[in-house]
C-alpha cells in the first residue's frame, strides 16, 4: 500500500508512524522545513517539503503511484483543495480530507463528491462520539464499538480492593458468569496478552470485548457499579463540548431538518432520547459564555476558569456526576479531571491531543481519557484497511490493535483450519461469528466465506495479517 499524507502535525505524524510500523510505503508532505526535518529524522519514510496544493509537488511525492491521498493539515480549505487537485489529475488514489468546519462536512458539495473527496473525517465529532459512548456506559473506561456486531471493547481499571484482583483470568470467567473476551491487559506500562493462568493484579488496565450486558456484569463484579450520569459539567464551550451538550440535551429533538444544527445531524446518529439530564458549562471567555447561554437555554453557564480556586471554594462542582474537561489546554484538562474527582465529582473524562498522554492520565487516576488525535487516526485507518476489514481499534499505551474482518470466497484463509494458519507471535483469533453462532477458535475449526473474525495483533504484524486475509 502506498500512502501520501499532507501535513506532518500530530495527526499526520501519528498516522505516518503507525503505517510505517506496518510496513506501508508512506510519503509525508510538509510545508514547514523544521517540521519536515523532524519527521525525516524520526520516521522511516520519504518527506517532501512544500505546499501540497501544487501539482508539480504532488508528482514529486509520487502521487501517480499512490493508493491513498490523505490531507490532514490544520486548514479545511487546503485539505479540500488538495483532494480536489488529486481527484482532477488522477483517478486511482482514494482521497481523505480532515475537515473541522461542520458546515463543510455536511455540505452537498462534499457529500456528492464534487470536490473529489471520497471520505471526510471531522476530528471533533469523532472525539465527541468517543466521549458519548463512554458516558453512556457510566464513564468507567473508554468504549470502542465493533461495527454491526453488538460488541464493544471497554477498558476497566482494577482498583485496590477490587474482587477481581488476585484471581487468574480463568477464575474471573467463573466468578463473573458472563461471556467476554480479555485480549489484552496493561501492567506497569507493559502490554500483556493474557492466558487463562495470567493473574489479575491491582492497577491492571483490562481491555474487555463483550456485549453490553456482559460488560455491565464485569463492571459490577469489579465494584465499579455505575449509576446513570445525570448532572454533567462541561469545562470548555468549544466544538467538542457543544457536540456533547447537543446529545445530552437532545438539541434538535423533534425539530425539522432545516432547523437542526449541522453538528446535531452528525451526532444524532448516536442519539437516543435522553433521560432527564442537566448540563453546566464552565467557560472562562465571557463572550463565548454569552453565546452558550443563548444557544443552550436549558443549560447553566458559569463564566469562570476551571482552574480557579473559586470553582472548588464555591462548591460549583459539588454533587455533579461527571466532569467532561474539554478546554483547548490538554494539561489543564487532565489536572481539572483529577481535581474534580478530589472534590466529590463521581467520574471524569479528559480530552487530550497527544496520544502519549493517555497512559499518563491512566496512571494519574483519570477515569476516561479521549485522545482527539487517536480517534482521528483510528477513523482514517478504518478507511485504509484492505479487504473486508470493517473496524480497527488501536489500544492506547500499547503496540496492539484489535481487528474485525469478514472472510470472502477469494481469501486464502477460506477453507483452511486454524491450525494451518501461520500467525505471527501474539497474533490471536479471539472469536468467530458464523451467522448468529459464536464459535470458539479451536485448532481444528475450518473457516468459510462469510465468517467474521475478531483478532488481536501486534502493530508490526498488521501487514502480514492483511496479506493473509486478502492475499499478497
Amino acid at each position: 500500500m502506498n500512502v501520501i499524507i499532507l501535513g506532518a502535525g500530530r495527526v499526520g505524524w501519528q498516522l505516518a508512524r503507525q503505517l510505517v510500523s506496518e510496513g506501508k510505503e508512506v510519503t509525508l508532505i510538509e510545508k514547514d522545513p523544521e517540521a519536515a526535518r523532524r519527521a525525516a529524522d524520526r520516521l522511516d519514510c520519504q518527506v517532501v517539503v512544500g505546499e501540497g496544493n501544487s501539482v508539480p509537488l504532488l508528482r514529486k511525492a509520487g502521487i501517480e503511484n499512490a493508493d491513498y491521498f490523505i490531507s490532514v493539515t490544520e486548514s479545511d480549505e487546503i485539505n479540500m483543495i488538495a483532494c480536489s487537485l488529486v481527484a482532477a489529475e488522477y483517478t486511482e488514489p482514494v482521497t481523505v480530507a480532515r475537515v473541522r468546519n461542520v458546515d463543510y462536512s455536511t455540505s452537498r458539495m462534499v457529500r456528492q463528491r464534487l470536490y473529489g473527496i471520497d471520505h471526510v473525517i471531522n476530528p471533533e465529532i469523532e472525539a465527541a462520539r468517543a466521549v458519548i459512548r463512554s458516558l453512556e456506559r457510566g464513564a468507567v473506561g473508554t468504549v470502542n464499538p465493533f461495527t454491526d456486531s453488538g460488541l464493544s471493547m471497554t477498558s476497566i481499571t482494577v482498583d485496590s480492593g477490587c474482587p477481581l484482583a488476585g484471581r487468574n483470568v480463568r477464575d474471573v470467567r467463573n466468578f463473573v458468569k458472563a461471556d467476554f473476551l480479555l485480549p489484552l491487559l496493561i501492567r506497569d506500562g507493559v502490554s500483556v496478552v493474557p492466558t487463562g493462568e495470567t493473574p489479575i493484579r491491582s492497577g491492571d488496565m483490562l481491555y474487555v470485548v463483550a456485549e453490553p450486558k456482559d460488560t455491565e456484569a464485569l463492571i459490577n463484579a469489579a465494584n465499579l457499579r455505575r449509576r446513570e450520569l445525570r448532572r454533567i459539567a462541561i469545562a470548555g464551550g468549544g466544538r467538542i463540548g457543544r457536540y456533547v451538550a447537543d446529545y445530552l440535551l437532545g438539541k434538535g429533538e423533534g425539530d425539522s431538518d432545516a432547523e437542526l444544527g449541522a453538528w446535531s445531524r452528525l451526532i444524532g446518529r448516536l442519539r437516543k432520547r435522553p433521560s432527564s439530564r442537566s448540563v453546566h458549562f464552565i467557560e472562562r471567555d465571557y463572550e463565548v459564555g454569552r453565546q452558550l447561554a443563548a444557544d443552550y437555554p436549558a443549560a447553566l453557564v458559569t463564566n469562570a476558569d476551571i482552574s480557579d480556586e473559586e470553582i472548588s471554594e464555591a462548591g460549583l462542582l459539588e454533587g455533579y456526576d461527571l466532569l467532561v474537561s474539554a478546554t483547548g489546554n490538554q494539561e489543564l484538562n487532565l489536572v481539572s479531571a483529577i481535581h474534580a474527582k478530589n472534590h466529590g465529582v463521581e467520574r471524569s473524562i479528559a480530552l487530550v491531543r497527544k496520544a502519549s498522554y493517555v497512559g499518563m492520565a491512566r496512571e494519574m487516576g483519570v477515569d476516561v481519557t479521549v485522545s482527539v488525535t487517536s480517534t482521528m487516526v483510528d477513523g482514517i485507518l478504518r478507511i485504509l484497511r484492505k479487504g473486508n476489514i470493517s473496524s480497527i481499534h488501536s489500544i492506547g499505551g500499547s503496540d496492539f490493535e484489535i481487528i474485525d474482518f469478514t472472510l470472502d470466497s477469494s481469501s486464502p484463509l477460506t477453507g483452511k483450519a486454524l491450525k494451518d494458519w501461520k500467525l505471527p507471535k501474539d497474533c490471536l483469533v479471539l472469536m468467530v461469528y458464523r451467522g448468529d453462532e459464536h464459535l470458539l477458535p479451536g485448532g481444528d475449526l475450518s473457516f468459510a466465506a462469510g465468517d467474521r473474525l475478531m483478532m488481536i495483533t501486534p502493530r508490526e504484524a498488521v501487514k502480514k495479517l492483511e496479506e493473509s486475509v486478502v492475499g499478497s
